[in-house]
């Protein structure tokens, strides 16, 4: 059981390294979400089955057991986004089947991205995922008083959402910098704004956001 796992960007024409590229081109089957499809599916071959990413994951894993039991040879080559081992899905695959072999190609994950975008150092960053997770462990950032907080969002967890809660438990001394689409040239936004601007401020789906403590020496 073979998985490689393909860390992208939101790049409409990702970049990838000449090995990666070949691995795609002998790929029999591949895996991914939507958006990944839509992104990659140019470079796949010809009718290639693809393995879409969509919850409840126990779908895809079935999907995935079935491929092993029929081409036991044969691996899957997985695309995520960013690095796959940051909160992503080549760590799910870790959990689901340790037995497997799983070789990892990454990119930059979203929060990276945007510091990089701000031009602002993140080796003292805390993260936070709230992709469909509670808010246990970003309000623990908040109360430890952290002075950059790094959040993964979703839906749910917006940076509207997020800003709401913060001003309704009086943790109002954060710059909310926003970014969308990063790494699509075309569709790329990054924001910097109060809390209270932020709460009436719809954003682009998929978004991240790095909450930097005001009248704080961030750099």
């Amino acid at each position: 059981m073979r998985y490689y796992v393909i860390g992208i960007t939101d790049s409409p024409t990702p970049y990838f390294l000449p090995e990666v590229l070949a691995l795609i081109r002998q790929g029999k089957v591949f895996s991914g979400g939507k958006r990944h499809h839509d992104i990659v599916g140019p470079l796949l071959p010809a009718d290639a089955p693809w393995i879409d990413i969509t919850v409840p994951l126990s779908h895809v894993f079935e999907q995935y057991s079935a491929h092993f039991t029929t081409h036991n040879s044969q691996p899957i080559i997985v695309f995520a986004s960013g690095d796959p081992l940051f909160f992503g899905f080549a760590n799910t695959l870790q959990r689901r089947f340790p037995e497997a072999e799983i070789t990892v190609y990454p990119t930059f994950n979203s929060l990276q991205m945007l510091a990089h975008r701000l031009v602002m150092p993140y080796h003292d960053m805390r993260i936070v995922s709230l992709t469909g997770r509670p808010w246990p462990e970003f309000d623990k950032a908040l109360i430890e008083g952290a002075t950059k907080i790094g959040v993964l969002t979703d839906r749910e967890h917006t940076p509207a959402a997020i800003a709401q809660r913060m001003i309704d438990y009086g943790y109002n001394d954060y710059q909310m910098n926003v970014g969308e689409h990063l790494g699509n040239p075309e569709l790329e936004t990054v924001t910097t704004l109060t809390l209270e601007e932020a709460v009436n401020r719809e954003f682009k789906h998929p978004n991240c956001l790095i909450l930097a403590r005001i009248n704080t020496a961030l750099f």
